[in-house]
């Protein structure tokens, strides 16, 4: 590919990912979606740092060249953390590695199945989701049928591996019949310097109940931009939980749409940077009908010189009135070095709501600090317990214990230098 001698990266970058939907484009079921975002992508900027939502992230890790080579690693697989499992590695469903609850159907995208009428061009918006319709080659979709409940968790594991910089994307929708139930471990896995460009539906119908956890742990020199739009409808319930540790780029884009009464949403994160690593969380919990309910509690730890962006917003449209939506970033400092920067939003066009919003940032205690030390305890030891102590009432919330059991030890790394948990 051809390059203009100081060419702006965000304009090289659209080039490359120009080339790569071109190149997907083939006669199957799923070409009116990759030209259809191809279309988007023609007419479409990628983002640079004059961009208000990419202020504080900049796409130069991108300047390796991962959007022209498609990964082809191979990695072991890490222990499994439920007993049903889907297994997709650098994007490609393995079926041999995988096995479903008999209450549960599977269907792939894979030029084979045309995606579903929920996936729309306002739901993903960003170019890295219409990259990733552009491109798709595979996709999952898990489907529960009208009043059943799946009794044990599914753990959908993507695992992403290579060398040298290259990319991968991984589609995964996860629709929930009436009055259903289910809970989906969504888990990342990296080795090498790999882009994950990711995108996540959850969609539930009236009177379901979902549970949802995305754990993010690929290795410091990996990447990933990651899109996940939640659509709770008429009286259902769906829970988030997000643990994001930080790598040479992480950029998570969330996006709830509740446009329907009676719907409640609980969104849950804990995000740590450790080294140079970066992470940029953009929330936005969209109300579109009256009475429905939204909670929002995302926890970050910077250590180092790495840095932390946290932008949460809450949109409250004129016909939402009874709307109750909280939102609360807390943010802890472990070293001076280390940065971030936050921004609560709240965009109100109707009076008959509660909403309410904040953030801080702050250091570990002195006092608690000295307490510690003065009681035999190691400097690093102390500022890991006080940083179990930050994020402890998240960790406390989760509801299973195989992810708990997970989160412990990954936290415990994410607090140090080591290698992330797989």
């Amino acid at each position: 590919m051809s390059v203009t001698a100081n060419e702006p990266l965000n304009v090289q970058l659209k080039r490359q990912a120009l080339a790569l939907a071109q190149a997907r484009l083939r006669d199957d079921a799923l070409t009116p979606v990759r030209r259809d975002a191809l279309k988007l992508l023609e007419h479409t900027e990628f983002p640079d740092r004059r961009s208000e939502q990419w202020k504080y992230t900049s796409l130069q890790p991108l300047s390796a060249g991962h959007l022209q080579r498609e990964a082809t690693g191979s990695a072991p697989l890490p222990a499994a953390l439920a007993a049903h499992r889907l297994v997709l590695v650098n994007g490609r469903y393995q079926p041999e590695l995988s096995q479903l609850p008999e209450n549960v159907s599977l269907t792939r995208f894979d030029g084979g199945e045309a995606l579903a009428a929920e996936t729309t061009d306002d739901t993903l918006r960003t170019p890295f989701a219409w990259l990733n319709n552009a491109t798709l080659h595979d996709g999952l979709q898990l489907t529960v049928a009208d009043d059943t409940v799946v009794a044990a968790p599914i753990e959908v594991l993507l695992l992403a591996s290579d060398t040298e910089a290259a990319h991968c994307h991984t589609r995964l929708r996860v629709s929930l019949g009436r009055h259903s139930k289910l809970t989906v471990i969504e888990r990342y896995a990296a080795s090498g310097p790999v882009l994950t460009n990711a995108v996540t539906e959850l969609v539930a119908a009236p009177g379901s109940s979902l549970t949802h956890y995305r754990l993010q742990a690929e290795n410091a020199e990996s990447l990933h931009i990651g899109t996940l739009v939640i659509a709770p409808q008429r009286d259902s319930q769906v829970q988030s939980f997000q643990l994001m540790q930080g790598n040479a780029l992480r950029r998570n884009d969330v996006r709830a749409i509740l446009a329907e009464s009676g719907a409640q949403l609980a969104l849950n994160g804990i995000f740590v940077g450790r080294g140079t690593t970066h992470i940029d969380n953009q929330i936005t919990v969209e109300h579109r009908a009256p009475h429905s309910h939204s909670e929002q509690l995302y926890k970050g730890m910077g250590g180092d010189s790495a840095k932390l962006v946290f932008n949460g917003r809450i949109h409250i449209f004129a016909g939402a009135k009874g709307t109750n939506a909280d939102l609360s970033n807390n943010n802890l400092l472990l070293t001076p070095g280390a940065e971030i920067n936050t921004k609560p939003e709240l965009e109100i066009y109707n009076d008959d709501v509660k909403c309410s919003h904040g953030t801080t940032c702050g250091q570990l205690d002195a006092g608690a600090l000295f307490y510690l030390r003065s009681r035999g305890v190691e400097a690093a030891e102390a500022k890991r317990m006080l940083g179990f102590g930050f994020v402890n009432e998240l960790l406390a919330a989760l509801p299973d214990e195989a992810v708990v059991e997970w989160a412990r030890p990954w936290l415990e790394q994410a607090l140090t230098d080591a290698e992330p948990v797989a």
